[in-house]
């Protein structure tokens, strides 16, 4: 359809039409009781003009209605219909007006009252209501919802005798579908025919939904404009009179259609369709069998609704299954990737989908039939800036979501979740295309043409016969309880998230106390064993210098000697090692060139190598504490000077760069590398690389600098190769998180 043609359909005002429908009579009041508007033709009914009429008080008719002059009776309806804070008028009030009955139906529009005024002659000559309820029965005799739609149709026909009753069906675009018929014989049939949502637009589907019934007693009549004192366009939303578009008057006429009557099935307070009457002569039908035939639409509508949810349960019951297998997987500590793989085909034949991706924690896997790799990233993009309690659910998803270019047909339906909104992680299910040959009573396309002065009008179209359309590049619906079958697994996915979150958080916090109970233990195991050390190199020291000590007794205290000072050394280095865990960071912006400098001139002065060279090129301040830092350059720039003596021409080389978050320093030498089975091991304590008889040294230096850097929430990683060089790759966040 021409968009600027379903903007015109969608836009026009048809609930204020300013007119009636040409059976009845329309008189509005306002809170007082003054007649405010009303139909030019109140004088066919009450002899009085309308002219006349507007601006009376509405007491002017009460002798015309049968009433004493001083008659407060609609007064009194109008209190009864206030009842319990809400307006529900027993409607129909029975009037006698020249001798016949009339219904005078009230209602509610804004701060005015609507009175409607209907014969109470029908040209149903029968009780309806005794009829409408052998008719449930019957409509209800089947437990298939397709055959009770086929029922209803049937009994409704019986009832009210229209030559046609459909039951419309809308879909989720709007447009209706025949779903089930009952005609005359000599009538071609409509049924399974589609219908654009064009024909009932938007705006009209909204009235379906405030009033159960709709009756166009005669698309010939002409309308009845409405007069008042103001220029103001009334709502006649719940007016039984409200006049028809002329649209869909031309509409019902070029389908030779002379008198309509429908009935709202909702559901779950949606308009779920119609059961649409047509017939082709002029038919009138009152108020109170109208009111009659509502129950049959309220029934209807109920059943509809059971029978959806009990399938609702049958297809939730085939999910669970599922989708419970794998909540047991994860309650079992089995990992989240592991419990979505091992299900994977599962989940994809219970969900009817031909491909599943699962992106978490940066990585994607995929399984079955998905698009490749960047369009999927695309997909997930989009999906994780979905809110995690919304689910993305397409059938042509090529036209839905345009700016990913992805192949026609191959991948039609998507149905997906963001399941964790901070860790971005989602999940997405694809479909196949499936062919639709939708059978349209008529080409769709309505036309828009302009009157004498240039402003648009539609034109309804006139031809209805049979136009198949093949619909590509979409798939099956995805079912309501597939929708909340992936919420339910998101939903399990984040218990399981939270769970393990608790169990390292408790995890950490006893490493965390036992770490620091361990750095306790050994400060005061080291401090306690150098009192007995100092005793034994002491005594030592005695024998030594003792003359009349046997010579190989004097070696022996030498070798105690020399070992004590080893191990004073050892625990030195151990305290030092606590004291990090102990000790309270300081944390302040560092000049880092002032820093460096520094640590290369104490560096030069005992520096092994003559030809040895340090190269500072960049030097960004980093935020932390000053002694710790300074601690760590110091020992990594050691490190490389001693590692990188023995060369010919040993070159250092310091570079710092920073970015949006860190700031990294890399310290490079052209020294002897570090095999690669001991470059995960050279941050343990005591761990040595190398030759440990070639190269002075305890150990413990690069654990403090690996501790150190733990503490200021920095990292600290080495790249090297043996007999080439070795790089050291010092990253420090630029807001630090000290532990």
């Amino acid at each position: 359809m021409e968009p600027e043609a379903f903007n015109l359909c969608s836009l026009e005002p048809i609930h204020v039409p300013g007119r009636i429908q040409g059976h009845g009579v329309l008189v509005v009041i306002d809170l007082d009781g003054t007649v405010c508007f009303c139909s030019e033709n109140t004088d066919t009914l009450f002899g009085i003009p309308a002219r006349e009429l507007v601006g009376k008080p509405f007491t002017i008719l009460n002798r015309v209605l049968g009433k004493k002059d001083d008659s407060a009776f609609l007064q009194h309806l109008i209190e009864l219909a206030h009842q319990e804070e809400q307006f529900q008028p027993l409607n129909p009030y029975i009037v006698k007006i020249s001798g016949n009955s009339w219904n005078m139906i009230l209602s509610k529009s804004s701060s005015y009252y609507l009175l409607d005024f209907e014969p109470q002659y029908s040209d149903l000559s029968f009780d309806m209501e005794s009829h409408v309820g052998s008719g449930l029965s019957e409509m209800l005799a089947d437990k298939a919802l397709q055959k009770v739609l086929e029922n209803s149709a049937t009994q409704i026909k019986n009832i009210i005798g229209y030559d046609r009753v459909m039951i419309y069906k809308f879909h989720t675009d709007g447009h209706g579908e025949v779903v089930a018929e009952e005609k005359n014989t000599d009538m071609e049939s409509w049924l399974g025919l589609h219908y654009p949502a064009s024909d009932i637009p938007q705006q009209a589907r909204a009235l379906y939904k405030q009033n159960w019934t709709r009756l166009i007693a005669d698309v010939h009549e002409e309308d009845i404009p409405i007069i008042g004192l103001r220029d103001e366009l009334i709502d006649l939303t719940y007016s039984t009179l409200r006049a028809v578009s002329s649209v869909h008057i031309q509409y019902l006429k070029n389908m030779g259609v002379a008198s309509s009557f429908s009935i709202s099935i909702l559901v779950d307070g949606e308009l779920w369709g119609l059961i649409a009457c047509h017939n082709y002569t002029q038919r009138f039908i009152n108020f109170r069998q109208r009111e009659a035939a509502k129950l049959i639409g309220q029934v209807l509508s109920s059943c509809i609704t059971l029978r959806r949810q009990e399938l609702y349960n049958t297809d939730r019951q085939r999910l669970q299954q599922v989708v419970g297998k794998i909540t047991r997987e994860l309650f079992e500590s089995k990992p989240i990737p592991c419990a979505i793989k091992a299900n994977a085909q599962e989940l994809m034949e219970t969900f009817s989908a031909s491909g599943l991706a699962f992106k978490y924690e940066g990585e994607l896997h995929t399984f079955g039939d998905t698009p490749d790799t960047q369009i999927l990233n695309r997909f997930c993009q989009m999906v994780a800036a979905t809110p995690s309690t919304n689910i993305i659910a397409s059938t042509k998803i090529s036209s839905d979501f345009q700016d990913i270019p992805l192949a026609h047909g191959k991948h039609a339906g998507l149905l997906a979740n963001c399941l964790n909104e901070s860790l971005k992680d989602c999940l997405l299910l694809f479909r196949q295309e499936k062919l639709f040959h939708i059978r349209w009573a008529g080409n769709p396309e309505k036309i828009v043409r302009r009157d004498a002065n240039g402003l648009p009008f539609i034109s309804p179209r006139n031809s209805f016969a049979l136009w198949t359309e093949q619909v590509r590049y979409t798939s099956e619906e995805w079912s309501v309880a597939e929708k909340d079958a992936l919420l339910q697994l998101r939903h399990e996915i984040n218990l399981a998230i939270s769970r393990r979150a608790n169990e390292l958080r408790l995890m950490n916090e006893k490493l965390r106390k036992a770490y620091a109970e361990l750095d306790s233990f050994a400060h005061t195991i080291s401090h306690d064993l150098k009192t007995p050390l100092t005793a034994i190199k002491g005594f030592a020291d005695i024998i030594s210098r003792n003359a009349q000590v046997p010579q190989q007794a004097q070696m022996m205290a030498d070798r105690i000697k020399s070992s004590s000072e080893k191990m004073h050394s050892m625990i030195e280095t151990v305290l030092d090692y606590s004291r990090i865990g102990q000790k309270r960071i300081q944390q302040e912006t560092i000049n880092m060139h002032n820093l460096i400098h520094d640590i290369c001139g104490q560096v030069m002065i005992g520096k092994p190598n003559e030809h040895l060279t340090l190269e500072v090129l960049e030097t960004p301040d980093i935020k932390g504490d000053p002694i710790m830092i300074f601690q760590v350059f110091l020992n990594v720039i050691e490190n490389a000077v001693k590692y990188s003596h023995k060369v010919a021409f040993p070159k250092i080389v310091i570079d710092g760069v920073s970015d949006e978050t860190t700031t990294t320093y890399k310290i490079t030498d052209n020294g002897i590398g570090i095999k690669a089975r001991e470059q995960h091991s050279i941050f343990d304590l005591f761990s040595r690389a190398g030759d440990p008889s070639m190269f002075k040294g305890s150990g413990v230096g690069l654990s403090i600098v690996k501790k150190i850097m733990t503490r200021h929430g920095a990292e600290i990683a080495v790249n090297s190769e043996e007999g080439v060089g070795t790089t050291f790759m010092l990253r420090f966040p630029h807001v630090p998180k000290m532990a």
